[in-house]
């Protein structure tokens, strides 16, 4: 639909909706003009549909049939309200609040709930005793006093603070940026600095978001469903208008692209000049350029390249752009979704810029004179087309930041060279040749806080050992992301100090045999997230994941699991997201603060095997009392997703495990989303199974017992083929026959003698006898040869 104008759009949505019934929610509609246009496209064909609205604008309210005005809070809520805030802070008393001036500040918030934390947040800090001089300050009127109070908030901040909370106005209404990227911008633009030499200019930067959090003028960021390193920024609808006026007002930040140039750009499809809002553009300091239907940038522009210090374009299609080097003393230069090829010639005459994103937009190539940008602190490229990263990029000695996505090559071996480097994320880049030197160089980057890598290849235990010796160099990471295909973790973890700063821990495709033993309060007091894969998981390493304080993300994948979990009271004291592979019951004040719930159930299962491990020990009904998981002890429960692995159960005790658990959640006072799934359902006792398949481990399974092979088909009773594929990897064969020997054997007493067909697999991976510590057979491998020689083999 890019391209189109709002008529098409309407006539096209009014042909779609025809002779359907529809619920449509139109939000945050800003003029009657605008509605009229959405209210013919949602035509009323009498089939029972429905549309709410939603506006700021009473005389847009008052074109819709049934006019719902949201109530403020009352007095006494508004109170309770600004109580909660200010006593946020030690050392603050309710009597210290109960004066006459309280009060009257509270009876002029109107009982709008951004008025009240925002006033509370900007008297938190002040003593009561100059509480009177800021309500005469603000100057109340008898209107909607919540601008003045918004407006009077950012006049209060420091001066540090005003810039970065003006810089949010480049982005569009009711955007989402993530935490980590506003903070690297902001030190693009110069708006972060050191007052003495410790610490870095991220932590400045947090610590600079953090105070406008507490201020009110941000919302708390809210973690990324989808990507659990990610924090999304929020702000509030008012404050968004009010930064925007203040930075057109103050020549901050100049848009091209806005709601106000909508008519311009209109009239500059029509062939008519296209001119920016400024009348003098010497006075530009910061360019956006947001209009996707905008093909060249306006010739006035012309005029001040030669003083902008910062350009944005984003979701654009400009055609005649500007050449880079006129932007001689540009310091931050960042395309977003651009659908036109993007000249990079001349890059490197831009010797002040700082930070340099181009994402989801094509370049034709990025030149080796980027190599110049000694000052540069940010580099992210993100999906360019660009199959390479140029070496020339190892240069930049200065480069604190460097995320680059997409890339098939890179220069690995010579990534050690950018000492400077605090944040590291390549993603979708590290191929088969580039691994090996990859993990050697990182333990050169010593300080690196934040590591993202996601590797191509298996991570094997020689790999494995370089990429913990590297590690181990890194006294400053806080944040370490390893994604790999599917490997066995190795015990040289075991020999990893991390720092007892680390905050972020997620290591996807390496199966590690236990929890580390450096996962505990005492050695990572501060682990704010967890998302790792334990091949057995015991009750000590619950226990010790229980006691971490900070712990606010746990997603814990596990092949063999405790028989259920009791979280005793103080346990996970503020984790929000869980998810793991065993039923836990919550006791009164446990996880008060979990909203998401993922676990998992077994209505009858002892002990069997599952993708070629062998359990011992699973968590089953009988255990777990009555599925009595203690849920409605959680308070804060939004959310509950609960597998039901159906293995030799029957499909009344599946249907009764679903009944139970359905019935606590539809209980809990928060009355929180439920989703139940089954799994192996194909296996429940009483289906008619006609052809399953497993996968085998030799090395797993060459030492166990026939009855234990034969434990592994009973619950099929109307079994007609097997088919099983026979991991031969590290293995010689008389172990592999061993093991097809008892499979067969299993086929040849089951009730009803299936038919079994054996695949060996990485058979280019087995080891020779002469190889192998013991080649001696078991006593009874001899008389089984017979037994080996009917199997249906395949590679």
């Amino acid at each position: 639909m890019a391209g189109w104008d709002l008529k098409r759009l309407c006539n096209e949505l009014h042909k779609l909706l025809q002779h359907k019934r529809y619920f449509i929610i139109v939000d945050d509609v800003w003029d009657k003009e605008s509605w009229e246009a959405i209210k013919y496209s949602l035509n009323d064909n009498n089939c029972g549909s429905r549309i709410i609205m939603t506006t700021r604008n009473f005389d847009v309210a008052t074109k819709a049939e049934e006019v719902y005005r949201l109530k403020p809070l009352s007095g006494q809520n508004s109170r309770k309200l600004f109580y909660k805030r200010m006593l946020s802070q030690e050392g603050e008393s309710i009597e210290d609040m109960s004066s006459e001036v309280c009060s009257k500040i509270i009876n002029k918030c109107d009982g709008v709930p951004l008025a009240i934390i925002a006033i509370a947040s900007l008297l938190v800090d002040k003593p009561c005793q100059d509480w009177s001089k800021v309500y005469d300050s603000i100057g109340f009127g008898n209107g909607n006093n919540t601008m003045k109070i918004m407006s009077y908030s950012y006049h209060d901040l420091p001066s540090y603070l005003k810039p970065c909370l003006l810089h949010l106005s480049i982005f569009p209404e009711d955007f989402k940026v993530d935490t980590r990227t506003l903070i690297w911008m902001w030190i693009g633009e110069g708006f972060i600095y050191l007052e003495k030499e410790e610490g870095s200019l991220f932590q400045v930067g947090e610590r600079y978001f953090n105070e406008l959090v507490n201020r009110s003028m941000i919302q708390q960021p809210r973690e990324s469903k989808y990507n659990q390193f990610a924090q999304w920024i929020g702000i509030h609808d008012i404050v968004f208008d009010l930064i925007c006026k203040l930075a057109k007002d103050e020549n901050f930040i100049t848009v091209l692209g806005s709601r106000e140039q909508q008519a311009s750009s209109a009239s500059s499809r029509r062939g008519k000049k296209t001119s920016l809002p400024s009348s003098d553009n010497s006075k530009i300091r910061r360019l956006v350029i947001k209009n996707h239907q905008l093909r060249q940038i306006p010739e006035d522009t012309m005029d001040m390249p030669e003083v902008l210090r910062s350009l944005n374009i984003e979701n654009s299609q400009i055609e005649n752009m500007v050449p880079l080097h006129s932007f001689k003393v540009c310091r931050a230069l960042r395309i977003q979704r651009s659908n036109v090829l993007i000249n990079l010639n001349h890059l490197g005459r831009l010797l002040h810029l700082k930070y340099l994103d181009i994402s989801y937009s094509p370049i034709d190539e990025l030149p080796n004179e980027i190599g110049n940008l000694k000052s540069l602190l940010a580099l992210v490229l993100i999906k360019t087309g660009l199959d390479e990263l140029p070496p020339v990029v190892c240069l930049l000695r200065q480069l604190l930041y460097l995320e680059a996505t997409g890339f098939k090559r890179l220069p690995a071996d010579r990534m050690g060279k950018l000492t400077s480097l605090e944040e590291l994320r390549l993603m979708d880049v590290v191929g088969q040749n580039a691994t090996e030197d990859l993990v050697v160089e990182l333990g050169k980057l010593t300080r690196l806080r934040v590591v993202v890598i996601k590797f191509f290849r298996e991570l094997g235990e020689s790999l494995q050992k370089s990429l913990v010796q590297s590690l181990c160099n890194l006294g400053e990471l806080h944040e370490l992301a390893i994604y790999s295909k599917r490997s066995q973790g190795a015990t040289i973890w075991e020999s990893w100090e991390p720092p007892r700063m680390l905050r972020r821990l997620h290591i996807a495709g390496i199966r590690f045999l236990r929890l580390p033993g450096w996962i505990n309060s005492s050695r990572l007091p501060h682990l704010y997230l967890i998302s790792l894969h334990i091949l057995v998981v015991e009750v000590n390493d619950l226990d010790n994941l229980a006691r971490l304080t900070e712990l606010s993300y746990l997603k814990l994948g596990g092949s063999g699991w405790p028989p259920g979990y009791n979280v005793g009271i103080d346990g996970f004291k503020n984790l929000r997201f869980c998810n793991v592979g065993t039923a836990l019951k919550f006791h009164p004040g446990a996880a008060q603060r979990l909203e998401e719930l993922h676990f998992t159930v077994y209505p009858e299962l002892v002990s069997a095997w599952l993708n070629g491990v062998p359990f011992k020990q699973l968590p089953t009904k009988d255990v777990i009392g009555d599925l009595d998981f203690g849920l409605d002890n959680l308070l804060s429960l939004e959310q509950v997703t609960i597998s039901i692995l159906c293995f030799n159960a029957t499909a009344t005790e599946v249907q009764g495990v679903e009944a139970v658990v359905s019935r606590a959640v539809e209980d809990h006072p928060n009355h929180p989303t439920i989703n139940v799934h089954r799994r192996r359902e194909e296996a429940m006792c009483d289906v008619d199974i006609v052809k399953v398949g497993w996968a085998i481990g030799v090395l797993l399974w060459k030492d166990e017992s026939y009855a234990n092979f034969t434990r592994l088909l009973s619950p099929y009773r109307h079994l007609q083929e097997a088919v099983f594929s026979i991991f031969c990897e590290c293995a010689i064969m008389c172990e592999v026959e061993k093991v097809e020997a008892a499979l067969t054997h299993a086929a040849e007493v089951h009730p009803n003698h299936p038919t079994i067909k054996l695949i060996r697999e990485n058979t280019e991976k087995m080891l020779s006898s002469s190889d192998h510590p013991d080649t001696e057979l078991d006593d009874h491998n001899g008389s089984q040869e017979s037994s080996v020689s009917r199997l249906q083999l395949g590679n």
